[in-house]
C-alpha cells in the first residue's frame, strides 16, 4: 500500500487532520441539523473499508446542495476535514466555515488499485477447489445442469469477479467465489453428518445459492448495486437462471428443477431477510443456516480483527452486538 496515505482503517479516534482522495461509495440528502445549519452526508471507501463523511454548509441550504450535487456516487472526492465521533463511530467532520474542502478530485491524482478491496485468495485455486466438490456429484441431471451454467465464460468470469454484497459480508472482488466455496464446504461437512440428506442436491444448491450475484453489482473505483440487483435482488435474479438452465437441459426432472429453484428462494431462511418462502425440504434449511454462518463470522472476525489496540469491544450495528476484542 501507497506510504503516506490516510488509509481509512486508520481514522481510528477524534481529532485527526484528514486530506486524502477517497471514493464515493453512498450519498444521504442534504437535511437540517438538530443544533446546526444544513448538512449531508457521504460514505466514502478505499481498499481497508469505509467511513462517514459530513458535509456542513456555512448555514445556506443553497450552498450544501450545490456541493451535494457536484457529487456523483463512484467518483472520487478529495476530503479535507477532521475526524471526531458520532456515537460509537468515527466520523469525518468538513466544516465549510473552517475551509475545509470536499471536491470531486481530478483524474490522475490517483491509483484506482488504492481503492477497490481483493480478495487475498487465488481465483483460480478456489474455482478449482469448486469444481472438484462438484465432481463428486453422481446425479446426471444435476452435472448436466451445473456443466451448461458453467460453460458460459462470461457467467465464470464475473463468479470469479463478483463480491458478495456491497459492505456485509465478502465486499470484495472475488468475494461472491470465496464466500460461495465455503458454503459448499460446510454443506459437504453437513452432508456426511446427516446421511439422510440429498447431497447431490445439497452441493449443488450451495454452488447456485447466489449466483443471481453475478448481476447485482458495478465494480470501478468503489462497489455500488446495478440496477438489476436493486430492483430484482439477487435472490430473484438466481433462481430464473437455474430455473432457465434447468430448461435448456433435455428431459429435466420436473421435481428436481423446483427444488433447485426453491433451495434459491428459500437460501435466507425468512421472509424479513428476504426469502420469498421458507426452507421446505431439510436440504434448504442445511444451506440455510450454512450460508448465514459463514456470512456471520467472516463479519464477526473482520469485525474483531479491525478493532482499536485499545478496546476492549467494538460495535458492529450490522451484527447488533459489540464484539469482544481480548
Amino acid at each position: 500500500m501507497a506510504a503516506g496515505r490516510q488509509w481509512v482503517n486508520e481514522i481510528s479516534e477524534k481529532g485527526l487532520e484528514i486530506d486524502c482522495i477517497y471514493a464515493i461509495k453512498k450519498k444521504d440528502p442534504p437535511r437540517k441539523g438538530k443544533k446546526a445549519g444544513y448538512f449531508f452526508s457521504i460514505v466514502v471507501s478505499d481498499a481497508t473499508g469505509e467511513i462517514k463523511v459530513n458535509f456542513w454548509g456555512k448555514g445556506e441550504e443553497a450552498s450544501v446542495r450545490s456541493t451535494y450535487e457536484a457529487l456523483r456516487e463512484g467518483s472520487m472526492v478529495r476530503v479535507r476535514g477532521r475526524s471526531d465521533l458520532f456515537g460509537d463511530s468515527v466520523v469525518v467532520q468538513v466544516n465549510q466555515g473552517n475551509g475545509d474542502i470536499l471536491e470531486e478530485a481530478k483524474e490522475g491524482t490517483y491509483d484506482l488499485a488504492e481503492f477497490i478491496v481483493t480478495s487475498k485468495k487465488d481465483p483460480e485455486v478456489m474455482f478449482q477447489e469448486l469444481l472438484d466438490l462438484l465432481s463428486q456429484i453422481r446425479d446426471e441431471n444435476i452435472r448436466r445442469m451445473l456443466e451448461l451454467m458453467f460453460s458460459d465464460p462470461a457467467l465464470v468470469t464475473a463468479f470469479k469477479r463478483s463480491p458478495a454484497s456491497v459492505s456485509y459480508h465478502c465486499a470484495w472482488v472475488g468475494g461472491l467465489l470465496e464466500h460461495t466455496l465455503k458454503v459448499a464446504r460446510a454443506c459437504d461437512f453437513i452432508s456426511q453428518l446427516y446421511d439422510e440428506l440429498d447431497r447431490d442436491l445439497l452441493l449443488a444448491s450451495a454452488v447456485l445459492h447466489d449466483i443471481g450475484k453475478v448481476r447485482c453489482y458495478n465494480v470501478s473505483t468503489a462497489i455500488t448495486e446495478s440496477v438489476d440487483g436493486r430492483l430484482r435482488g439477487h435472490i430473484v435474479i438466481g433462481a430464473q437462471m437455474v430455473e432457465d438452465t434447468c430448461s435448456r437441459c433435455p428431459d429435466f426432472p420436473e421435481t428436481l428443477r423446483t427444488k433447485l429453484v426453491h433451495m434459491v428462494l428459500a437460501s435466507h431462511g425468512a421472509y424479513e431477510k428476504g426469502s420469498p418462502t421458507l426452507p421446505s425440504i431439510p436440504e434448504a434449511l442445511a444451506l440455510t443456516f450454512a450460508d448465514e454462518m459463514d456470512a456471520k463470522l467472516e463479519r464477526f472476525i473482520r469485525a474483531r480483527d479491525n478493532g482499536g489496540r485499545e478496546d476492549l469491544f467494538v460495535v458492529d450495528h450490522m451484527l447488533g452486538t459489540k464484539v469482544f476484542l481480548g
